[in-house]
């Protein structure tokens, strides 16, 4: 009998051992700290001198996660990944103070069919946006205020993702969790990417609906392609809000398409506001990098929003470049600098202390209509 107990725990070690060893947890992380000048940061049109740009980065969000992965046997495997984003100029958390705002899911997939993730995630819209974006989707106010047209996470979120070939599919549900209304705030996409070499391109389609079933719905595409040393980069997006719509995460009406709050005055998040007509976008970026050296990168990108409405028309454009040299495979140093100006209805965006519903009612914005932004940033990545 001793022999026989003495057997199964050593085989039950040995299980134990083996289920170890086919299983991984990584910690990893960016922080990225930028030294900041920026102009027409009020209605006076002063300038402020600050330590990161709406508390971010230029290039990426400051951010820390964890992610595991087990091997469950005939290509099966199931994991999970835990992301907290953090503010490096305060040590504050991101994300409305969520301990993990940027990601938290558990996975259960298969080599050959895909796999099924559940919990918090990105957009399908801001997923493929990722891949023909010259940044990768920025992190200041200033490069990235098209995610709040597409939104960048759904909660309660159900997402299949499949590769076949050159071809990668990714289908998002997130349930909207209202008491007798399936649609209210309940959101349904679809991204798809095709990768040859370093030539990609995406298409997506996304709708969202707001906690009184008003939808916002868009259509992305675009693509990044070589041309020699040069890697170019464009992306369309068309946005349609019905009359109300309000993604707003601190509004009455809270819908799972945002993470953001409905912005400080100074912030780009007006462009996201509410309108009390049915609202259209239509969003262009284009840019180019270029690996001058192992070492040194040069990016360049412009971007332009049309938006329109009942008895509303307004513009905004934006171009940026950045200068990146990399101490490291882990660390780079980078200089930016942005120009932002605004036309028609958002006329007076930068530095207003009116309400940032304003525009959307018809009220003019007392800001500016030209900001300039440079900056100087460390980032490193574990």
């Amino acid at each position: 009998m001793k022999k026989n107990h003495y057997a199964a725990l050593a085989l039950t070690a040995g299980v134990a051992i083996q289920a170890h060893a086919q299983s991984s947890v990584t910690l990893y992380g960016i922080i990225d700290v930028a030294l900041s000048y920026q102009t027409h940061t009020n209605p006076a049109g002063a300038s402020t001198w600050a330590l990161q740009q709406g508390n971010e980065g230029f290039l990426s969000g400051s951010r820390f996660g964890l992610t595991g992965k087990e091997e469950l046997g005939n290509g099966w495997y199931t994991g999970f990944t835990l992301e907290n984003g953090f503010l490096a100029n305060s040590g504050k958390a991101d994300q409305q103070g969520q301990l993990f705002g940027r990601q938290a899911l558990v996975k259960l997939g298969q080599q050959r069919f895909g796999e099924l993730a559940f919990g918090r995630q990105y957009t399908t819209a801001n997923t493929m946006l990722y891949y023909v974006d010259p940044l990768g989707v920025g992190a200041a106010p200033t490069n990235s205020w098209q995610v709040f047209l597409t939104g960048q996470r759904y909660n309660n979120a159900a997402v299949y993702t499949g590769s076949y070939g050159p071809l990668q599919a990714i289908v998002q549900y997130a349930a909207g969790g209202v008491a007798g209304d399936t649609r209210a705030r309940s959101s349904i996409s679809t991204g798809l990417k095709y990768a040859q070499h370093d030539f990609v391109a995406i298409a997506d389609v996304q709708q969202t609906n707001d906690s009184r079933s008003r939808y916002a719905r868009l259509y992305l595409a675009g693509l990044r392609a070589p041309a020699g040393p040069v890697t170019l980069y464009a992306n369309y997006m068309h946005s349609d809000r019905e009359a109300g719509f309000d993604s707003s995460n601190g509004g009455t009406d809270t819908a799972s398409i945002t993470s953001m709050t409905s912005g400080s005055p100074t912030a780009a998040a007006a462009i996201n506001r509410v309108f009390d007509s049915h609202r259209r976008d239509d969003f262009f970026t284009v840019g180019a990098s270029w690996r001058v050296t192992p070492p040194w990168q040069l990016i360049l990108g412009g971007m332009y929003d049309h938006t329109t409405a009942q008895s509303f028309s307004g513009s905004r454009t934006t171009a940026y470049g950045v200068a990146d040299y990399s101490l490291s495979k882990r660390t780079d140093v980078y200089v930016a600098a942005a120009y932002d100006r605004v036309t028609g209805g958002w006329a007076g965006l930068f530095g207003n202390s009116t309400s940032n519903a304003a525009a959307a009612s018809g009220a003019a914005l007392n800001g500016r209509n030209e900001q300039v932004s440079a900056l100087m940033g460390l980032r490193h990545r574990f």
